[in-house]
C-alpha cells in the first residue's frame, strides 16, 4: 500500500540578537505546521557563554552555529535596533551564502543602513520591517510544494514531517564500550542518528564526526585518518582523548577538530549543545 505523500519541511535559521524575544511568537504561529522547522543559535545567554561565547577558546559557539546552518534551507536575519552589535548576523549571512542557502534579511535599525549595505548583494530579499519579512517567509512556507520542495513517501517507519535529523559518525578506539555509551546517550533522541562503519568513506553520510580515543590505547592512526578525511569534507569534528594521554602525539591533529576534550562526558555535553538538545545541559 502506498503511503501518504508529504512535503519535506523547510528548516529556517532565525538569526538575530539573543536579547530579543521576537522568535517565540514566530515559532508559536507555526507550532502545528509540518512545513517548517525553526533552528538557530542558543538563546539562553548564560548557557551559550558557558559552552563557549564568541572569542572564547571553548568550541560551543562555532559548533552550534555551523551545525544548524548546515541543516538549514533558509536564513532569516533580523536587526531590530542598533542597541546591540550585529556582527553575529553578518557572520551567519556569510556562512549561509557560502553554503548556498536562501537568505531573507530585515533591518529595522535605520542608523545601520550604510553599514549593512555590504551584505545586500548576498541576500535574496531585503525588508525594512519585521512584518514584511515574516510575510515573505510565510509565503515560502505555505507554498512549499510550489517552491520545489521534494515530495517524499511517508511510511509507518518515517519520522513526522517536522523532524530534524542530525547524523553522527563514530570513529576511534576499537573498544565497543565508548561506542555503546554514545548510543545509549542518544537512544531516546529521535533527532540524532548514530552511524558506524569500517570505511572512512562512510563519514560522507554524517554531519559530525565524533572521534574518541580511550585511555587504554596508544596512538590511533585510524583516528587521525578519519579526522583528516572529515575535515576535507567540511564535517564538524569533536575529538575526545580520554585522560589527555599521549596528548603531544596528537598535536598535529587537534587543530583540525572543532573541539578537543579529555573526557567522554565533556565531549557528549558539547555534542548535545551542537544539535540543540539543551534540556540535558
Amino acid at each position: 500500500m502506498v503511503g501518504k505523500m508529504e512535503i519535506k519541511p523547510y528548516v529556517v535559521y532565525l538569526s538575530s540578537s539573543a536579547h530579543s524575544n521576537w522568535r517565540e511568537p514566530v515559532k508559536a504561529k507555526y507550532v502545528k505546521n509540518g512545513n517548517v522547522v525553526f533552528v538557530g543559535p542558543c538563546e539562553n545567554h548564560g548557557l551559550s557563554d558557558a559552552m563557549g561565547a564568541p572569542g572564547d577558546v571553548k568550541p560551543g559557539h562555532k559548533l552550534r552555529i555551523t551545525q544548524m546552518l548546515n541543516k538549514s534551507d533558509i536564513l532569516f536575519g533580523y536587526i531590530p535596533d542598533d542597541r546591540y552589535r550585529s556582527f553575529n548576523i553578518m557572520l551567519e549571512i556569510g556562512i549561509a551564502h557560502a553554503k548556498a542557502k536562501k537568505i531573507l534579511f530585515v533591518n529595522e535599525a535605520k542608523s545601520l543602513n550604510n553599514e549593512v549595505e555590504c551584505v545586500q548583494s548576498y541576500i535574496d530579499k531585503s525588508f525594512d520591517s519585521l512584518s514584511n519579512g515574516l510575510n515573505s517567509l510565510h509565503q515560502i512556507i505555505t507554498n512549499a510544494s510550489e517552491n520545489g520542495r521534494a515530495n517524499v513517501e511517508q511510511s509507518k517507519s518515517r519520522q513526522p514531517s517536522n523532524h530534524l535529523e542530525h547524523k553522527i559518525f563514530l570513529s576511534g578506539s576499537f573498544s565497543s564500550t565508548w561506542v555503546d555509551c554514545v548510543k545509549a546517550h542518544y537512544q531516546h533522541d529521535k533527532s540524532v542518528t548514530i552511524l558506524t562503519g569500517s570505511r572512512i568513506q562512510d563519514i560522507a553520510e554524517a554531519d559530525i564526526l565524533f572521534a574518541c580515543r580511550t585511555d587504554s590505547e596508544g596512538r590511533l592512526f585510524n583516528l587521525a585518518l578519519a579526522i583528516g578525511y572529515a575535515n576535507a569534507l567540511g564535517k564538524q569534528i569533536l575529538f575526545v582523548n580520554q585522560g589527555d594521554h599521549y596528548s603531544h602525539a596528537y598535536d598535529y591533529v587537534k587543530p583540525f577538530a572543532d573541539g578537543y576534550f579529555t573526557t567522554l562526558d565533556e565531549g557528549l555535553r558539547y555534542l548535545d549543545y551542537a544539535v540543540g538538545i539543551e534540556d540535558r545541559l
